[in-house]
């Protein structure tokens, strides 16, 4: 039979394992880590075989098929799957719930917590390293994604304003170099957004320098110049 990962030829787990199980932090697990970079360490800690019985009346609670958890620990992608859609049908019913007010709801516990998913979570990705098989499933990847703040982080709204501030000053220079004066209101209608909106994207003077800055790189008819190309006459 062949060696798991993270144990040893006698079997069991290898020593570094066991000290990271012992006290499973993670600045437990970098030390460790740091200490041999090269080392098997197996992390799973969340789950295992007691949890189908004692998971079975809490996740039945919130119309959750408890045998799924049983897929789960053996790294069925398929049943791993199936809980992570359920999981966040339930996170779209909660949503609806309080969209409606219906708060006592949550409070007399209808609406799936928090914790549970979480826990779901954890109890899936140990079970990928378990059973040493770290293919993730897209289903669950979006329900991490989501639980960790979803596809609208900040970072990304960061990223999105910063492409739409450069637009902003392509689109003012093209029609600076066309001979019209460009506005927050034009820019904005050529965008979409309100001409509020173009507005805080700017710092005081900066529209300014950027219109000027791309009004320089094109031609009359407010095209880009080739980079090599002659000024602008």
């Amino acid at each position: 039979m062949a060696r798991g990962f993270g144990s040893s030829e006698a079997g069991g787990y290898n020593e570094i394992t066991k000290e990271y199980k012992a006290a499973p932090s993670i600045e437990n697990y970098v030390r460790l880590r740091r200490e041999d970079p090269e080392a098997e360490i197996e992390v799973s800690v969340v789950g295992g075989f007691e949890s189908m019985f004692y998971m079975r009346e809490e996740l039945a609670r919130y119309d959750i098929d408890p045998d799924l958890l049983g897929g789960i620990l053996d790294a069925d992608q398929v049943a791993i799957s199936e809980m992570a859609l359920r999981l966040m049908e339930k996170i779209t019913e909660a949503r609806e719930i309080a969209a409606d007010g219906e708060t006592h709801l949550m409070r007399r516990g209808l609406a799936i917590p928090e914790k549970l998913i979480d826990w779901v979570i954890c109890c899936s990705l140990d079970a990928l390293s378990w059973n040493d098989d770290l293919m993730i499933p897209r289903d669950l990847i979006v329900l991490i994604r989501e639980r960790l703040g979803g596809s609208n982080l900040h970072y990304e709204k960061e990223g999105a304003i910063r492409q739409n501030k450069q637009n902003a000053g392509l689109i003012a220079g093209q029609l600076m170099a066309q001979g019209v004066v460009p506005t927050f209101k034009i820019v904005g209608e050529a965008l979409g957004v309100a001409p509020s909106t173009v507005k805080r994207w700017f710092e005081p003077g900066e529209f300014e320098k950027d219109r000027d800055r791309w009004a320089s790189l094109c031609d009359k008819d407010g095209k880009l110049r080739p980079l090599l190309g002659k000024p602008r006459e």
